[in-house]
């Protein structure tokens, strides 16, 4: 009989070894063509491997501006509701990517909200919404690639999305709407494949549900995305011969079918929070805050009636000194925005493979598809005066797409030069990989604009809460800036039901502003927080001074 001694002295025997590769490319294989199977191991690598790190990497604290706006959203949605009655004293409430008026609500589309709110009402933390969302984008993503090259390379370009992107980044470590957009897209792609390689025209239904899901986190990608993909779509099933009649009635009437139901939807919710079907609450948002418009090549709005400081500066200085920095260097902004979006996917080196590789690489429709969708995604963030990683999330399949593409062309060069392409492609595999557990993809994306989330300022606001959560009583804090204070940094941010929160936060005003509003909250300890004293400085609010 064999020992367990013998056993791990035979595996450690070098004439073994290409026994146990053999074996262990086998099952990779096995695996990488039960397409399901795969992509639940997928899911279950990034949800197992986060969990894992809880106690190292802890559930993110809300920083950035968009994070609360999206908790808001969360608590309102949470309550039954799609926006909230504005509060009598609603000006001293103001802040950003929030609405004040007509209703109190977020800026933005509700799909990530209502994520949000799903992991509230069920398991008492809204990240675990986002949690679920990023294992199930990465699945799909390996679902999407499965339609589009061998088993074995779709299998290996979700992985590595896993240790780059799925655990790491901070669309899994953050509250913004990265893993949504990104899932919505990878459905899209996916069925657009299958409809053509496999036709299975049911899949038109699969497109329409990628796209809605766009339409209702972010409706500027799915408007690119769904045009796209559908001038990819027809032109695959022209190539194809596919008769017009089974093109109506089996793809395009499912799916139009779907998106008139999202597009009711979306008209139902503006109507809730703006007042109007066909105006989005980004929309109201916008004119009553910002004078410079999200894209490039729109004039100024006029100046609106700010009545804070620090909104001014942040609307009126910070957003038109972004729009005016792309106008005076277009070509330095667009490669900028470029390399962010790259460096989040891949290590900054990976970008010159596509570049060496590509007169090798159109040969077969989905190539040439590819590099169209790549080309799509480039001109979708070129308008735009500032990009982050996850404005991408869209297309981030196509970027995989495209990279794996190359290794393939790589793994297959001419017979003499075959050893040398396939150490090449397992050299860069090796290295995205490892670039990946180096935590590079967390440093990159807090680099570019989440920096906060490790400074002493971006967790003081959760310290301040935790120590007024020890006082009896509820608590009303008024929040008083320097005139230097940055306003990446806000402390003013509120529950949907702002009456009944333990905690109100509130802007310091005028004495003659502040004196109602203090009475209105009579029942509740008032509080002074002196936000740019180091450190931020909690005092009992001095109420004589708004005695008459």
């Amino acid at each position: 009989m064999t020992t367990p001694n013998t056993e791990i002295t035979g595996l450690s025997n070098p004439a073994h070894a290409p026994h146990l590769l053999a074996r262990l490319t086998g099952g990779y294989r096995s695996l990488a063509r039960r397409e399901m199977l795969a992509c639940t191991v997928v899911l279950a690598l990034t949800l197992g491997l986060r969990a894992a790190l809880l106690p190292w990497l802890a559930v993110p604290q809300p920083v950035i501006h968009d994070e609360f706006s999206y908790l808001l959203a969360a608590d309102t949605y949470a309550h039954g509701r799609l926006a909230n009655t504005p509060h009598p004293f609603w000006q001293h409430f103001e802040s950003f990517q929030i609405l004040q008026q007509p209703t109190y609500a977020s800026k933005y589309q509700p799909l990530q909200g209502l994520v949000l709110a799903f992991g509230q009402k069920f398991f008492g933390e809204p990240w675990v919404g986002v949690y679920l969302t990023m294992g199930l984008m990465c699945a799909a993503l390996c679902w999407m690639l499965q339609g589009w090259i061998a088993p074995e390379w779709a299998l290996l370009g979700a992985l590595l999305c896993v240790l780059r992107v799925g655990v790491l980044s901070y669309w899994m470590n953050s509250y913004l709407a990265g893993a949504l957009p990104g899932f919505g897209g990878a459905l899209a792609l996916g069925a657009v494949i299958r409809i053509w390689r496999r036709r299975q025209f049911g899949h038109s239904i699969t497109w329409a549900v990628g796209l809605a899901i766009l339409v209702l986190s972010r409706p500027y990608d799915a408007a690119v995305l769904g045009c796209a993909s559908a001038a990819v779509l027809f032109w695959f099933l022209q190539k194809s011969q596919t008769p017009w009649r089974t093109v109506s009635t089996r793809v395009a009437l499912p799916a139009l079918a779907v998106l008139l139901a999202c597009m009711a939807s979306v008209a139902y919710n503006d109507y809730r929070v703006t007042g109007h079907a066909l105006t989005l609450p980004y929309q109201v948002h916008d004119g009553q805050y910002a004078m410079a418009s999200m894209f490039t090549g729109i004039p100024l709005r006029p100046e609106p009636v700010y009545r804070h400081a620090i909104m001014r500066k942040f609307w009126a200085d910070w957003n038109v000194g972004q729009r005016n920095f792309t106008f005076e260097s277009p070509v330095q902004s667009m490669l900028i925005k470029l390399l962010i979006i790259h460096k989040f996917f891949f290590p900054f080196w990976a970008v010159f493979l596509p570049v060496l590789l590509w007169p090798y690489d159109l040969h077969t429709p989905e190539e040439r598809a590819t590099v169209f969708l790549l080309a799509i995604s480039i001109l979708m963030i070129e308008p735009l005066i500032a990009v982050q990683p996850h404005y991408a999330a869209a297309f981030a399949g196509v970027l995989y797409l495209r990279f794996l593409h190359s290794l393939t062309r790589l793994w297959s060069w001419r017979p003499w030069a075959q050893p040398l392409g396939r150490a090449v492609a397992v050299l860069l595999i090796a290295l995205v990989a490892g670039d990946g557990l180096g935590l590079t993809s967390a440093r990159d994306s807090y680099s570019q604009g989440f920096a906060l989330r490790d400074s002493q300022e971006g967790s003081a606001r959760h310290a301040v809460v935790q120590a007024l959560a020890g006082q009896p009583g509820n608590q009303l804090v008024l929040v008083r800036y320097a005139p230097e204070h940055d306003p990446q940094i806000e402390w003013v941010y509120n529950r949907a039901d702002i009456d009944a929160s333990p905690i109100v936060w509130a802007r310091e005003m005028s004495p003659e502003q502040d004196r109602p509003f203090i009475e209105y909250f009579h029942d509740r300890k008032v509080w002074l927080l002196e936000a740019d004293h180091v450190p931020p400085r909690l005092t009992p609010y001095p109420l004589e001074a708004h005695v008459r």
